[in-house]
């Protein structure tokens, strides 16, 4: 459903991916994705050119946040205040801030 909802909205561009994670994400992960931020800080978020999380992996995590082993939440869940498509840029976002997987040999 998700990849029909994307078809049917039209093209996306970078500029809109970086907007809908400026005004969504960038609070705690910085728009570097680093999470130098005071917010980021304060909770202990992840410097996302680390995440090796897959596409569903990071959908899930937005959707219902994150916990760790002790029930404690370490990134609350936003995807209820976030459409389809916002939810699947700021996934390209995320994506975005990886190093480039080294060539074959």
């Amino acid at each position: 459903m998700l990849g029909l909802l994307l078809v049917c909205a039209g093209p996306v561009s970078a500029d809109d991916d970086a907007a809908v994670f400026e005004n969504r994400c960038a609070a705690c992960h910085g728009t570097d994705g680093r999470a130098r931020t005071a917010q980021g800080r304060k909770l202990k978020a992840k410097d996302l050119r680390d995440s090796r999380l897959a596409d569903a992996d990071l959908e899930r995590q937005i959707r219902e946040g994150s916990r760790i082993k002790t029930g404690l939440s370490v990134m609350p869940a936003v995807g209820n205040d976030m459409t389809d498509a916002e939810i699947a840029a700021a996934i390209r976002v995320v994506k975005a801030f990886r190093p480039p997987a080294p060539a074959a040999k």
